[in-house]
């Protein structure tokens, strides 16, 4: 059984290592505003220390561990190899058609038609085609979604 450390591993021990310090760092202005072991800050502070702790080994002992195998690697590579892992090609173009569906709520195009242009454009790219069956889909969801959450939740839509 090899150890080797695929690319996007090393890349989501980072992510943990930044949520970790950011975590850290409110637990302990949680814990300045009340400095006893039985405030609300102590066991978020604990916390927060421990993730560091064993977030900051696995990076460096698993970077020791593996880097006789690495060091052959350029180091842009490697980069690009964890992106390439972490966010796939599918995954990328949901990101934009998230962003997208976003602009067009904040410009003021209306939750309706902006909700509509997004389910069609995810659906008929995941689906691959299928536009006819995508537009009946995406009818039968808004109609669902205006239903509930308009008239049974009362909730005002932007």
């Amino acid at each position: 059984m090899t150890n080797k450390i695929k690319p996007g591993e090393k890349a989501f021990s980072f992510i943990i290592l930044i949520f970790s310090i950011l975590a850290l760092i409110e637990s302990i202005r949680l814990f300045k505003s009340d400095p006893t072991s039985s405030s609300a800050g102590a066991l978020p502070l604990f916390l927060s220390s421990i993730m560091l702790i064993f977030t900051l080994k696995i990076i460096l002992l698993e970077d020791r561990k593996t880097g006789s195998e690495n060091e052959s690697i350029d180091r842009k590579e490697q980069f690009i190899s964890a992106v390439q892992y972490i966010f796939p090609k599918d995954i990328l173009v949901m990101f934009v058609f998230t962003l997208i569906y976003c602009l067009l709520l904040i410009l003021g195009l209306g939750f309706v038609i902006s909700t509509i242009l997004f389910l069609i454009a995810s659906m008929t790219y995941l689906m691959r085609g299928q536009i006819v069956k995508n537009v009946i889909y995406t009818a039968i969801l808004m109609v669902f979604i205006l239903i509930v959450f308009q008239t049974v939740f009362k909730v005002i839509l932007p």
